[in-house]
């Protein structure tokens, strides 16, 4: 009988190119690159337009990245952060604007050892610094209902902990930043992606690189989210740091309350450009 010859290992170095979208002025003089949140299918950066205006306004070109466009089977956060930092790894000083919503932002903290980030600056809409016990039982229960319940029920989860306060009634209902399902395999991958992209988040911790980032850094969040929290972000001690609340909001400060997170971007913004 002859053996079967060993199985290949998978490479691993092949990552796929990654899927963005742009808005502004290719001519602009400014670059701002921004890396998004877990979503069951890539939205092509809409979750940003709310609260592009200031970036824009400020003569920006936004570069908008699907944070799990470079994912492959088996990485892990740190892997998906090598690609990244060596897909942005740039030949000049970097972007001129680093920011992250979500996942997006942990990845954007953790790339912060390297020196090529320390001219940037720095802007994090949710993005978790740290994971304790409360938030990797929270991801780890949404993910683990894509498997058992579907992914319906998952992002049904999902809402009920990222959601700001209720509307009022006849009020105008807030756009949601996932795309809505559809049948057959493209649900059944859109459902890997949510599980895994939640699971990525798992024990995430880049407190040092965050202290230790030299250049101005603003986390903005929202003060009632039941998801990540103020307590699951971390600022360096140095003047440049901020930590900003935005009232009457949830996990997504830039749907629920636009005009207040515009606000606190373009005085971030401009008291950096003064």
């Amino acid at each position: 009988m002859t053996s079967r010859p060993p199985h290949p290992e998978p490479v691993r170095d092949a990552a796929p190119a990654p899927a963005a979208a742009v808005l502004g002025e290719p001519d602009a003089p400014r670059h701002a690159v921004v890396l998004a949140p877990v979503m069951p299918r890539w939205d092509h950066g809409a979750f940003l337009q709310q609260v592009a205006e200031p970036l824009l306004a400020s003569g920006h070109r936004i570069t908008i990245y699907d944070t799990l466009s470079l994912l492959c089977e088996g990485d892990d956060l740190k892997a998906l952060v090598d690609r990244w930092a060596a897909h942005l790894a740039p030949g000049t000083d970097g972007p001129d604007l680093l920011a992250g919503n979500a996942l997006g932002g942990a990845v954007v903290q953790a790339l912060l050892t390297h020196e090529w980030t320390h001219h940037s600056k720095v802007l994090l809409l949710s993005g978790p610094t740290v994971a304790d016990d409360e938030l990797n039982t929270e991801l780890e229960r949404i993910a683990a209902a894509v498997g058992t319940h579907g992914l319906s029920t998952a992002l049904h989860l999902l809402e009920e902990v990222v959601s700001g306060p209720a509307r009022e009634p006849g009020s105008v209902p807030r756009q949601r930043t996932e795309p809505a399902a559809a049948p057959g395999r493209d649900e059944a991958a859109a459902g890997r992606r949510l599980s895994t992209g939640l699971r990525l988040l798992h024990d995430a911790d880049a407190r040092e690189s965050v202290r230790d980032f030299p250049g101005p850094l603003l986390h903005l969040y929202g003060e009632q989210s039941l998801l990540v929290q103020a307590k699951h972000l971390a600022t360096g001690p140095r003047p440049r740091h901020h930590l900003v609340g935005i009232p009457q909001a949830g996990m997504r400060p830039h749907a629920d309350q636009p005009a207040l997170t515009r606000d606190a971007v373009a005085r971030f913004l401009g008291a950096e450009e003064s």
